[in-house]
């Protein structure tokens, strides 16, 4: 059943891909432009960790795009190409992450409702960058779940929680909500404490932090150097923004 999930989702996300949606979105046009100019070498003192055109844009989808232009061409299809391979292997960290939290039945189900609904489908057929936080976010739970249990069991588990934190720490490289998420970790890391259950984070957290400030250390030393490069977007749509409303919350 997992590998029709997964073939389902496949046909969904590849089936006339560079045909449907029809034409090419502005957005993803500047995406081909940035993948151009990454193997132009037209990048050459200019930041590797943030695209700075089109608001700014996180990197990862820009250098899986240009990978994926370097193999198969200028096309529509090359664009877009990343963002169907990641939809399609998010349905089985989906069941992963599912399963490790409620067991194999739901755990197919869910993989199935990430293969054939509406917004993950479309999110990947179009080439832009937020269908790669969904993918790094479930690693990061299931990573992070398993280390938890290998804690609480006394097993070994220092591994499993930097290579969550890694996950994490690379989700920033995705898209701009991943900044939100920081809030779930925090909200569950009180939770597990609050209801006596937070013996079991610790060394752990503290590897998963290290990994985590490992991956983020590029973007955080960017951010220092030019923090408004970074919060430059959030500030355009912020609703303190005094050219929108003028600043006024109501």
């Amino acid at each position: 059943m997992l590998l029709l999930a997964i073939i389902v989702a496949g046909g969904l996300r590849f089936w006339q891909l560079d045909q449907l949606p029809p034409g090419l979105y502005r957005d993803e046009a500047v995406n081909g432009l940035d993948a151009l100019d990454v193997l132009t070498g037209q990048r050459a003192g200019k930041s590797l960790f943030y695209f700075e055109t089109n608001n700014g844009r996180e990197p990862a989808y820009i250098y899986l795009t240009a990978l994926s232009v370097f193999l198969f061409g200028r096309t529509t299809l090359a664009i877009r190409l990343a963002a169907a391979v990641i939809g399609t292997l998010t349905t089985w960290f989906t069941y992963k992450l599912a399963k490790t939290w409620f067991g194999k039945s739901i755990g197919l189900l869910s993989a199935w409702l990430w293969a054939i609904t509406i917004w993950p489908i479309h999110l990947s057929r179009i080439g832009l960058r937020p269908i790669l936080l969904p993918m790094l976010l479930a690693i990061t739970f299931w990573l992070g779940t398993l280390a938890y249990r290998r804690s609480r069991d006394g097993q070994p588990a220092s591994w499993m929680w930097l290579l969550a934190g890694v996950a994490f720490g690379a989700s920033f490289y995705t898209y701009l909500a991943a900044r939100f998420t920081v809030i779930v970790f925090v909200l569950l890391f009180m939770y597990l404490v609050l209801t006596g259950r937070g013996k079991s984070l610790w060394p752990g957290t503290g590897w998963a932090l290290v990994g985590m400030a490992v991956t983020l250390a590029p973007l955080t030393s960017l951010f220092l150097r030019e923090p408004d490069l970074i919060i430059g977007r959030a500030g355009q749509v912020s609703i303190l923004d005094p050219t929108i409303n003028r600043g006024d919350l109501i």
